[in-house]
Formats: structure tokens, C-alpha cells, sequence
């Protein structure tokens, strides 16, 4: 088996030998354990399997100091959003009900509210029904039943329905981005069209600020002037975090924009993105399997399971105390089947709370 990965802690468990790219070329090569150790503290220069010393190249020295460096956001703990700008309420969902075409209920009934610079996570297991409200915030499903706001005012439910000011209110990053990007076209003019026709900002402005937003995020500017088929998925990741950013939208909605970054770039973006929405107070919704990344980005943790919210509230009341307890046996009190949450991702036993609260749209959204 080849496996490619920007996961180090899943190399240490699965591979034998390990192999480390830069540009192109292989800058380290040894047992996996000689060249990224056991996820430990490791000095500079280490005993290896063979009694030799490791001699790591540079780019592996970075990539292991950045998964074991916590991100500025979280040395510093969760900043309180403090009170909203006059006249902003920000973006807030009441009741949103997702079926599908034969009926069957997808997501909700759900209800959330995003205040101007608040974070919030959205966790949970694979088909539990993150991405489907996600997407009807943004108008890109929609949902039969539910409303969506800005600022107090409801906003259509599809967006090709919405106006140029609400569609730029609600910015959606896929976790897949590639498809989002015209194929002949360089990354740059696309990034700047976002403040440039959504913001009215002559175009040499907009494409300042794009510029400014890519170096923050660790994209040269040489590469802003390349065609998306010439940029890895990571790289077209952040040129799609920058497009929506540029937009200075109320909410800003991350659909696991860390799953496609190695461990340097990663924590970039996590060090960044907090100074990216402050100018406009944006909103963030993080979307995210990257436990270690929630903790130092969001304040606040949303569970989804089934369809529907079943718990909210603190990060670290939502998330378990203890990340490597073993698996649950699903006597949590909300009906959440552990056994579909991995033992890996940190979710475990410990998630508990009371029975999720019962209102008079349940029936539309069906029995689990």
C-alpha cells in the first residue's frame, strides 16, 4: 500500500517506512518511526532503530514542530465575541427542515443563531447531517420547511433568489474546491472578482486585499497567477477560504477547509483566520473532523447526530475531557450510536447530556 496523507499520526500507525516530498523530490526517507518519531517530544538529533542519529531535513523538522505547536488562537483561549455592532443581529436559522425528493427527512428540525464574531464547531459522524444545514444557510439546498435570517429580516431560501448583497452575507467553503474555479482562467482575477463585484471595489483594490488574505494564509503570489489545474487541493482550499473571505461576508461556513492541508499550512490558516474576520465581525461556522483544529479556533460546539442538533454549547463541554478513552456503549442520553463517532477523532463515551428536546415540527422530520 502507498499512502499519501498529510496525516502524521495515522502514518505513525499504519506505515512502515515513510518518504517526505518537497518539490518534487524526496527530502527524507527511513522507518517511519526514525523520521517522525512516536508524536512525543523529540530533540534535534535522536537515537534511532538503527543506533544512528536522525538527520531530518528541514521541511520534516517543520512539519512535526507544527502539529506539536498549539495555534496562536489557542495559547491565547477563546476570545468572547463581545457585543454586537448596532443594527446587526447576524444570520439566524429557526426550525430548517431538509427532505429528500421521496419525503424522507435529511436534517432538522434545526435552529442556530450566529452573532457577529462568534465560532462555532459543527461536529459529528459522516451523514449526520453537518453539510445539509450548512447548505441551506447558504441557500445552496433548499429546505421544505425553516427560515433563514439576516439581521432580523428572512432571507430566500434558494440563493439564485437572493440579491447580490444577501448572497455575499452567507459564503460557503466546500471541502472539495476544485470544482468551484473557472478552468482558464488564473486563481488571482477570480479571487479579486469576489470584493469586486459583490463589495463594488475597483478592481486594483480587490486585488490588493486578495493578495494581502493569500499571504497571510502561506500562498505565494506567484501562484495566484497559475490556472486551478496547476495548484494542489490544499492550495486551491485556501484560494477558496480567500475568495469567501474577500467577500467580508456576516457568516462565513468552513466545510473541513483543514482536511486538504499538511501540518505547517494547517496551522497557518488556523493562526490567520481569526485576524481574517474580524474587520466585517464575521460569523464562522467550522464544519470539522479536526478536533485539535476546533479546540484552538471555536468557543462554542454544535453535535449533530441523526439528522439534529443533540447537544450545543461550550467546546470543552461538548467535547470529551479525555481524547483516548476507549469507545462507549452509547448510554449517552440522546440517542447518539458512539460506535459511528471514531475513537480516533476524540469523540468516545464521554459526549452525554440530557434527552434532546421535543418540539412540534419532530413528526415532520421523523423518528430515529
Amino acid at each position: 500500500m502507498l499512502l499519501l496523507t498529510h496525516d502524521l499520526q495515522l502514518v505513525r500507525e499504519t506505515a512502515d517506512r515513510v518518504i517526505v516530498l518537497e518539490h518534487g523530490r524526496a527530502v527524507d526517507n527511513g522507518p517511519t518511526v526514525d523520521v517522525l518519531g512516536t508524536g512525543g517530544p523529540v530533540p534535534g538529533d535522536r537515537p534511532t532503530t538503527t543506533g544512528l542519529p536522525a538527520v531530518r531535513h528541514r521541511a520534516t523538522r517543520e512539519l512535526l514542530a507544527a502539529e506539536r505547536r498549539p495555534s496562536t488562537s489557542e495559547e491565547a483561549g477563546p476570545t468572547a465575541a463581545g457585543p454586537a455592532p448596532e443594527g446587526r443581529e447576524g444570520v439566524a436559522a429557526t426550525g430548517i427542515i431538509v427532505r429528500r425528493r421521496s419525503g424522507d427527512p435529511l436534517a432538522g428540525p434545526v435552529s442556530m443563531a450566529f452573532p457577529p464574531g462568534t465560532m462555532i464547531a459543527l461536529l459529528g459522524p459522516s451523514g449526520s447531517g453537518k453539510t445539509t444545514f450548512a447548505r441551506a444557510l447558504a441557500g445552496l439546498t433548499t429546505p421544505s420547511r425553516g427560515e433563514v435570517r439576516l439581521d432580523g429580516r428572512p432571507l430566500p431560501r434558494r440563493i439564485d433568489r437572493r440579491t447580490p448583497t444577501q448572497r455575499r452575507a452567507i459564503q460557503y467553503v466546500h471541502q472539495n474546491s476544485a470544482g468551484s474555479f473557472e478552468e482558464h482562467r488564473p486563481v488571482l482575477g477570480q479571487l479579486a472578482d469576489t470584493a469586486r463585484l459583490l463589495r463594488a471595489l475597483p478592481a486594483e483594490e480587490a486585488t490588493t486585499e486578495a493578495i494581502k488574505a493569500a499571504d497571510a494564509l502561506g500562498l505565494d503570489q506567484a501562484l495566484l497567477h497559475r490556472t486551478p489545474d496547476r495548484l494542489s487541493g490544499g492550495q486551491l482550499q485556501r484560494c477558496a477560504l480567500i475568495r469567501a473571505l474577500t467577500a467580508r461576508p456576516s457568516l462565513l461556513v468552513c466545510d473541513e477547509v483543514t482536511s486538504a492541508l499538511d501540518t505547517v499550512s494547517r496551522q497557518r490558516v488556523l493562526d490567520a483566520l481569526p485576524r481574517l474576520l474580524a474587520p466585517a465581525r464575521t460569523a464562522l461556522l467550522f464544519i470539522s473532523h479536526d478536533l485539535p483544529a476546533v479546540r484552538a479556533l471555536t468557543e462554542e460546539a454544535a453535535l449533530f447526530d441523526g439528522g439534529r442538533c443533540v447537544r450545543r454549547g461550550p467546546v470543552d463541554e461538548v467535547l470529551p475531557v479525555a481524547w483516548s478513552g476507549a469507545p462507549g456503549s452509547g448510554g449517552d442520553g440522546v440517542g447518539l450510536d458512539t460506535s459511528a463517532l471514531s475513537e480516533r477523532e476524540g469523540y468516545g463515551h464521554q459526549v452525554s447530556g440530557p434527552p434532546a428536546g421535543r418540539g412540534r415540527d419532530d413528526h415532520i422530520a421523523g423518528e430515529r
